[in-house]
């Protein structure tokens, strides 16, 4: 489950989420768009589309494996605009599947 996120001290990169075992994950373009900050129901179609085609990134958010593929497409990408929203029901998959 995800206890904290902030913003990434690595360059280039977005957030650093923490999991509550210890992990963390830097993901998404530090300067890059995505749906919670357009809210463009189209872009995010074909950011999903593009990345569950591929067959590693889809089997790790499919499958709800920490990485940064699952946590930008769940994250940046998910059902809400809101990244608040869209961790909460990340955290309810991921207890879900414990």
């Amino acid at each position: 489950m995800i206890v904290n996120i902030e913003p990434s001290n690595i360059k280039n990169k977005r957030f650093e989420v923490t999991l509550d075992d210890g992990r963390k994950f830097n993901f998404g373009l530090k300067d890059g768009q995505t749906y919670i900050d357009h809210h463009d129901k189209v872009k995010r179609e074909n950011y999903l589309k593009r990345h569950l085609a591929n067959k590693i990134e889809s089997k790790l958010i499919n499958s709800l494996i920490p990485s940064p593929a699952l946590f930008s497409a769940f994250l940046l990408w998910g059902p809400s605009t809101s990244l608040e929203e869209n961790i909460k029901q990340l955290n309810n998959l991921m207890s879900r599947k414990k």
